[in-house]
């Protein structure tokens, strides 16, 4: 096995819409309806940065309702999108946390399907 860096994720909810609204409200992103008429048996959306950039996928996930994954976006201003995210419903885990070993800032929160995720960023405080 060679490498270790995330090559995908996915946010598995039983609210895909919302989570839409939520990710799509506050990052920019937007979701491409994917795989259609393949053997899922689930609903699959692809995400893309307000870049165009391919990120993950989501996936309705009413056959497992306390799936999630927890994926962790950089951001330029931690403490605003902290702010941003609560201002749509998020619930804050883990306020700013320091790692002085790897010098960078994290959050933890819940958006407002009760999918885990994690704000990252390496500006000063």
């Amino acid at each position: 096995m060679t490498g270790g860096a995330v090559v995908w994720w996915e946010i598995e909810t039983p609210d895909p819409a919302g989570a839409q609204a939520f990710y799509g409200d506050l990052f920019g992103w937007t979701f491409r309806r994917a795989f259609e008429g393949s053997d899922l048996g689930r609903d699959y959306w692809i995400i893309t940065s307000s870049g165009g950039e391919t990120l993950g996928g989501l996936q309705s996930g009413a056959h497992r309702p306390q799936a999630g994954a927890r994926l962790y976006v950089q951001v330029d201003d931690l403490e605003q999108t902290i702010e941003a995210a609560l201002g749509r419903g998020a619930t804050l885990e883990r306020g700013r946390t320091f790692l002085g070993s790897d010098d960078f800032w994290f959050a933890n929160l819940l958006d407002p399907q009760g999918v885990s995720f994690g704000l990252w960023t390496s500006a000063p405080a």
